[in-house]
């Protein structure tokens, strides 16, 4: 089984693309053809936090993926949050209300209990406790898929392992069904790094090595032929998979902590699934990026790319910062050109 032994999550995506184009076999699945490594693939992430996508290849949506994290952390399943930053959420949602297997919500609320609550105080008392356990499949899954064999969504990772060594919170990620291009160096990245974040924001700790295991490391055939133009690229910049090594200053940008007031985290993110704009919030992240970035995406959504770009000059985090930016100057850039060409065919 290959480990794909990386510093983060842009470097992940380019060597899991490498492994995929020399080893992978092409097959035919329900969705259409994929390309599938013949063994699970565990990577291996020792700068997690280094989490934001860059390659204007992959066109990585860095809104989409920091409020999704955030709906998350904060125990939902509800469509009409998430769909705002993505309107391909609803494809996967049966009743066009909610998401059955959301993860936040099975992390918070679907067993009845706060996992997340109860793995802490556990790792509070038993720090050096290997029975650290966060549950994402259910038994009542198998039933989904038997009974309603066309349902739209079951979770595809499945547990999360916590566990303490030298005063850091290590993380293993266990997934059944990994698209590689939207959800290993994608989505999952991510959210579950700003998941250990939070966790060992909690713990008072730092936060250790992310381990994430696909069982199914696989890409659909479109958009791994789209994607893999990031390989062709990298000999015109010898940081070729545009990592946070050099593009601040010429120096390593480290990046800005999310949580800064461990008391808070909670009110903070019910709060701005609430009411976003209120302000009344104990960690700064929210104030000065979050918020900034939700007003950005709202802006944008009105084609006020001008506006938009400006919500993002001052916000501190300058991986979320320069990542929103690049994504919406692409957009504009498109938007003028097919302005342009409307008005030439008037």
């Amino acid at each position: 089984m290959p480990n794909i032994y990386v510093r983060n999550v842009s470097e992940g995506l380019h060597t899991g693309l490498i492994l995929l184009r020399e080893r992978g076999i092409w097959q035919e699945s329900r969705s259409g053809r994929v390309i599938e490594y013949p063994t699970p693939v565990m990577t291996t992430y020792v700068v997690p936090i280094e989490r934001v996508l860059f390659y204007p290849e992959r066109d990585a949506n860095p809104f989409f993926h920091l409020f999704e994290s955030l709906w998350m952390l904060a125990g939902r399943d509800d469509l009409k949050f998430v769909q705002q930053f993505n309107s391909r959420m609803e494809e996967f949602s049966d009743d066009g209300v909610s998401l059955h297997g959301a993860y936040g919500y099975r992390w918070r609320e679907y067993f009845s209990i706060d996992q997340l609550t109860k793995i802490l105080s556990h790792l509070e008392k038993e720090p050096n406790s290997r029975r650290a356990v966060l549950q994402m499949w259910s038994p009542t899954d198998l039933s989904k898929i038997v009974d309603y064999p066309h349902s739209k969504d079951v979770p595809c990772n499945t547990q999360v392992y916590f566990k303490i060594r030298n005063n850091k919170l290590h993380m293993t990620v266990t997934c059944r069904s990994n698209d590689i291009i939207w959800g290993t160096y994608g989505a999952n990245a991510v959210h579950f790094s700003v998941l250990q974040e939070y966790m060992a924001t909690k713990l008072g700790i730092s936060i250790g090595t992310y381990y994430h295991l696909s069982d199914s490391f696989h890409a659909y055939e479109e958009v791994f032929d789209k994607t893999c133009k990031i390989l062709d690229s990298k000999n015109l910049n010898p940081l070729w998979y545009d990592s946070y090594l050099g593009w601040h200053e010429g120096m390593h940008y480290s990046p800005e902590a999310m949580f800064n007031n461990q008391l808070y985290i909670d009110d903070d993110l019910n709060q701005f699934m609430i009411d976003p704009f209120n302000l009344e919030y104990k960690n700064s992240f929210f104030v000065e990026t979050a918020v900034p970035m939700l007003k950005s995406w709202r802006a944008y959504k009105e084609k006020d790319y001008e506006t938009a770009i400006t919500y993002l000059q001052d916000v501190p985090a300058l991986d979320w910062k320069k990542a929103a930016t690049e994504w919406l100057e692409r957009r504009r850039k498109k938007w003028q050109s097919n302005l342009a060409q409307n008005n030439q065919n008037i």
